[in-house]
């Protein structure tokens, strides 16, 4: 009996930690699981598998990618999978809708080229910065003026990447009043229905704002994703964004960083 006891002692503790370590992994993976249109759940449509894949996101104009998916951006990265951006435009206009823009990193800029032409510099170099704290070095910057993008443009970009690199993910913006957030709707739409066994995956920019409340998506199913965990680093790619801006005015309240913990709405297919 004697020697019963302290064998008692150590297994009462191993059988417990057998039968509730499942509750608890249980508990752990729904807060980081949400639900999709149809109100199930969507564990999976972030990328977030067990085998690391190849995933392309389309840029239409530098700080899209943080506001939209900074998260989900450090998700994937989490993952293993290979992870490059095509960044369309550089995000040159000039209106009375924007706010001048700042060069508040000093970068050098030439003293006799346009206002349009040193906005483009510096929203160059602030997305540089930005893939920096996200750890991505794969990138390229393809300069279109802003406002010229069409679908033509970006479906050719997915399907060379697709074709002659091997992507078979592929992430964009929803379609919304902004011309080049369209192009990029349009553009994986035609994507879609040339090469519709690929993963498609859509963000929409400030959809919980009332003034993007309903962006174009190609498909009803998403996933609200919780991204509190990488808020950190979203709240500091936002604010190079925010510190030469380029944010628009209306948004501006969020500099406090408030919507870096607001989940990331992913519209995917496949």
């Amino acid at each position: 009996m004697k020697k019963t006891i302290p064998i008692l002692i150590l297994t009462i503790p191993l059988i417990l930690f057998i039968v509730l370590f499942p509750i608890f992994s249980a508990d752990q993976n729904a807060s980081n699981v949400s639900t999709n249109g149809n109100g199930t759940t969507a564990e999976n449509t972030t990328n977030n598998e067990s085998q690391p894949e190849k995933v392309a996101f389309i840029i239409p104009h530098p700080d899209d990618e943080t506001i939209g998916a900074g998260g989900t951006i450090q998700r994937i990265m989490e993952n293993g999978s290979t992870l490059h951006f095509e960044l369309m435009t550089s995000g040159n206009a000039v209106t009375s809708e924007l706010l001048p823009v700042y060069n508040y990193f000093n970068i050098e800029i030439p003293s006799n080229i346009s206002t349009e032409d040193q906005k483009k510099l510096i929203r160059q170099d602030s997305f540089k910065r930005v893939m920096a704290i996200y750890g991505c070095s794969d990138y390229n910057m393809q300069g279109y003026d802003d406002g010229t993008l069409n679908a033509d443009i970006v479906f050719t970009t997915m399907e060379n990447l697709y074709l002659k690199e091997g992507y078979t993910v592929f992430y964009t913006v929803t379609g919304d009043g902004n011309v080049d957030h369209l192009a990029c709707y349009q553009g994986m739409k035609k994507m879609k229905e040339k090469y519709p066994n690929l993963k498609y995956r859509q963000f929409p920019v400030y959809y919980y704002h009332y003034y993007r409340q309903n962006p174009m998506s190609l498909t009803k199913n998403y996933t609200d994703l919780n991204v509190n965990n990488y808020a950190s680093k979203k709240k500091n790619a936002f604010q190079i964004y925010y510190a030469i801006h380029t944010i628009l005015p209306t948004y501006y309240p969020y500099s406090d960083g408030t919507f870096c913990t607001s989940p990331e709405r992913i519209y995917y297919m496949n």
